[in-house]
């Protein structure tokens, strides 16, 4: 009835051709049209003679115009995006009829009258395959009967291809007659189209339909590319950056803002970002000030507490901007915000006299090792340089020292004289043991841990040290330990507690406590995704390398490695560690801490140099089982007949892999005892963990460069390495306790086969533990514990010291092991 009151006195033949109509073309919609066009499709109504005339006149002047000349367009033209100035290339249109026909003629001279590039295809395959070879603006499917289906899977096609979504899609569809009402286009959005054009051979109307879609949506697709390029921006810059709408709901953070606040992206994208201000310790004058500047549009500057998931508030120095639509509009509808961490500047550590450290029984050890000349100011303004081009940075120290004292008559000589003198020895970073106490027995343990005494022992061979294979678990076996029961579950969801309890990690897995926690602590830092592994081929690594450590061994097994690794994993939740490493450092810390004493025989290198030891004469008696450890590392993973299944490094790049190989052997290095002082000097020289007595300034800079980057993980694994007498008692009890045992039983081999002594006896375990923690602990983990500012850590050291320093002259301990 409709249909019969609109066409009104038309004849029912006419509407009999439009009901067929409806029968064969499908409801098409786009919700509304950008353009209508006159058809040149005559009514036949005699009371539409007037327009009919008015349409033919129209069409004439088409005609006429159709032979100027074809407009030629530049190469490229210029848009202005904000502040940013783009150069477009001329666009290219691509036309799909697989049948050519009057309207891909009108729409192929369109092209050339606009001055845009065209090309023409037929098939499916053609379409991807012109996709491929060039980049094209604008595609014009034809979706008329009979190829409304194939035109259809041409536009799902295209936008299912990563890349492509920009491009503008024209549908082509049927002509509708005049006096029916234009049907809705959903279907075709739906398909994927942007626009839909009527079937109109007329060329005036495929030239301003072209003209505009590329005016219109394919400049707007340029905008969208650049501002994509924007967002990749803000996702690699170190700055946090949020944006949020005018009512505070945030819809951006980039990841330097995950990083910052330990907000996931899932938790604060839709909320509001008020929950992220900590009022108790900022205020409330603070907050309303900036949401009031907020309602007006205007810029904010500001310190405010961040609430910091999991952790205590940050002090952070924050800006709000406005993002205003036009110059003369000041209704800001987004706002962008940017955080800085102020930290460093505003902390107040207990420990800032750190040159001096006290104990509780009234010792004190200053740091004599951390002098330098800093205080001195000196400055390059030397005229005399001692080469050209080969000065290295010693030579430069030394000639600008001569050059102060030549300038200053009044400074004293033997003063720059004394400091030559220093400048000049090859152990720069190493104090010596003289100059660390004068106790001849503290003198006597430091020396037989980081040296060795005596020389070398005219016994060639091999001994029993690294022959006994017996000890290791086979690969075979540890597979079976793959289900964690309940128990093991329930202990390791305490790691990352400092008081965590390896050893009954120990006990529920059967003395292989490296397999579970070093999967678990490996899956939570993110080396599946990273690596681009799967589970079970982390799982094979695990198992591989925990076979490699010898449970005969009372304290070098792969429990003491999981002991490392659980402290280098809490060292790196640490949101001073978060701020100077990435997900790659983490990683390779991890990995060095699951490795650093594979393969270990219980014997220290001193030992293995005084029996020439096959390993001591491959590593030249330099570090000689730090340089095993590292080597068997990569030769287990990348180069054993079990590599295939086992290498977690296999879908590294090679500038990648050669990187955390580097990473991993540096500090499997650093592990060596006999450069422990250099590691710590150089630390204190690089990165200084307090702000400087005379300034308010920083000590350290962000981003950090490769080097102290490298120095920062040197210290991560030295420190996870040693840090047994930092754990409460009760744990650092049994460490000691272990590692006596382990160099009784080396201190007996060596009578047995009347070699030279290399460790002291540990008659008296308190003394030992009490001397360790004075010379070699102490300062190392203190200064690393004041970087990451943890002085829960400190503390926790302090009061193991004291229950060790209380025993020191009522010994409880005997001579024999077994009763101890």
């Amino acid at each position: 009835r409709e249909i019969k009151k609109r066409v009104g006195s038309f004849k029912l033949s006419y509407y009999n051709e439009y009901k067929s109509y409806l029968r064969h073309v499908p409801c098409v919609t786009m919700g509304c049209t950008a353009s209508v066009h006159a058809t040149e499709n005559q009514c036949k109504d005699p009371k539409h003679k007037e327009y009919d005339n008015t349409i033919r006149i129209i069409t004439e002047q088409c005609k006429k115009e159709s032979d100027e000349p074809i407009v030629k367009q530049p190469d490229k033209r210029e848009i202005r995006f904000g502040p940013i100035k783009i150069c477009q290339e001329l666009s290219r249109v691509l036309l799909v009829f697989p049948v050519e026909d009057g309207q891909s003629e009108a729409f192929m001279w369109a092209c050339r009258k606009g001055g845009f590039m065209c090309s023409i295809v037929n098939t499916q395959e053609q379409v991807m395959d012109a996709l491929e070879k060039r980049k094209h603006h604008i595609i014009v499917i034809d979706m008329r009967l009979p190829v409304y289906s194939v035109g259809e899977q041409i536009c799902k096609k295209i936008r299912s291809v990563c890349g492509l979504q920009n491009i503008v899609l024209l549908a082509v569809s049927p002509a509708i007659p005049r006096w029916c009402e234009e049907l809705s286009v959903t279907p075709y959005l739906e398909m994927g189209f942007n626009r839909r054009f009527l079937e109109n051979h007329d060329r005036g109307a495929c030239l301003n339909e072209i003209l505009m879609i590329d005016s219109n949506e394919v400049r707007s697709n340029l905008k969208l590319s650049i501002a994509h390029t924007l967002f990749q921006l803000l996702d690699e810059c170190r700055e946090s950056v949020d944006i949020t709408d005018k009512t505070g709901i945030c819809t951006y953070v980039n990841p330097a803002f995950e990083k910052l606040t330990g907000f996931n992206k899932t938790d604060i994208l839709g909320n509001s970002t008020n929950v992220l201000i900590n009022e108790d310790k900022t205020g409330r004058d603070v907050p309303e000030g900036m949401r009031k500047n907020m309602e007006e549009g205007r810029y904010w500057e500001g310190m405010i507490y961040n609430n910091r998931k999991g952790t205590e508030p940050l002090p952070v120095d924050i800006k709000v901007l406005p993002v205003l639509d036009g110059e003369f509009n000041s209704n800001a509808m987004y706002f962008v915000t940017l955080r800085q961490d102020v930290s460093y500047q505003c902390k107040q550590c207990a420990h800032k006299n750190s040159s001096t450290r006290r104990m509780s029984n009234g010792r004190i050890r200053t740091e004599s090792s951390n002098t330098s000349i800093n205080s001195m100011s000196l400055t390059n303004n030397s005229s005399r340089r001692l080469s050209k081009q080969v000065d290295a940075p010693i030579i430069k120290i030394l000639t600008m020292l001569r050059t102060i004292q030549d300038s200053s008559p009044s400074l004293p000589p033997h003063l720059i004289d004394n400091i030559v003198a220093m400048l000049r020895t090859s152990e720069l970073y190493n104090p010596g043991s003289t100059s660390l106490t004068e106790d001849p027995e503290a003198i006597g343990f430091m020396d037989g841990l980081m040296e060795g005494r005596g020389t070398r022992s005219s016994i060639s061979g091999e001994t029993i040290l690294l022959t006994h294979r017996e000890s290791m678990v086979a690969f075979s076996n540890i597979m079976a330990l793959h289900t964690a029961p309940d128990k093991v579950k329930d202990n390791l969801s305490r790691r990352i507690e400092w008081d965590y309890d390896i050893f009954e990690l120990e006990a529920l897995t059967q003395r292989r406590p490296l397999f579970y926690i070093g999967f678990d602590i490996l899956v939570e830092f993110g080396i599946l995704n990273l690596f681009k592994i799967n589970e079970t081929i982390l799982k094979h690594w695990l198992s591989a390398i925990e076979s490699q450590y010898r449970v005969n061994n009372s304290y070098h097994n792969s429990t003491h490695a999981a002991d490392v690794l659980q402290a280098s994993a809490y060292y790196c939740r640490n949101y001073v560690m978060e701020k100077c490493l990435d997900a790659l450092d983490f990683l390779a810390l991890l990995i060095a801490s699951i490795c650093h004493d594979i393969d270990h025989p219980g014997r220290t290198n001193a030992f293995l140099c005084n029996v020439n030891h096959k390993l001591a004469i491959l590593y030249n008696d330099s570090a000689v089982l730090e340089s095993h450890h590292a080597a068997h590392t990569f030769k287990l993973t990348c180069q054993s007949e079990q590599s295939k299944n086992i290498n977690i490094f296999q879908n590294l790049s090679s500038d990648v892999f050669k990187l955390m190989r580097k990473s991993i052997i540096s500090m499997i290095l650093a592990t060596d005892m006999t450069q422990h002082f250099d590691h710590y000097n150089k630390f204190l020289a690089v990165i200084k963990p307090l702000n400087d007595s005379d300034t308010n300034e920083p000590a350290i800079t962000f981003p950090l460069s490769q080097e102290q980057k490298s120095l920062i993980l040197r210290m991560a694994i030295k420190c996870s390495d040693i840090s047994n007498q930092s754990r409460p008692y009760k744990l650092a009890k049994e460490w000691a306790h272990r590692i006596v045992l382990e160099y009784r039983d080396q201190i007996k081999e060596e009578k047995c086969k009347d070699l030279p002594p290399s460790l002291p006896s540990f008659d008296d375990i308190p003394k030992s533990q009490v001397y360790f923690i004075h010379i070699f602990a102490n300062d190392l983990l203190g200064a690393f514990y004041d970087f990451l500012e943890m002085t829960n850590l400190i503390d926790t050291m302090k009061q193991t010291f004291e229950c060790w320093d209380s025993y020191t002259d009522t010994n409880p301990y005997c001579d024999d092991p077994d009763k101890q």
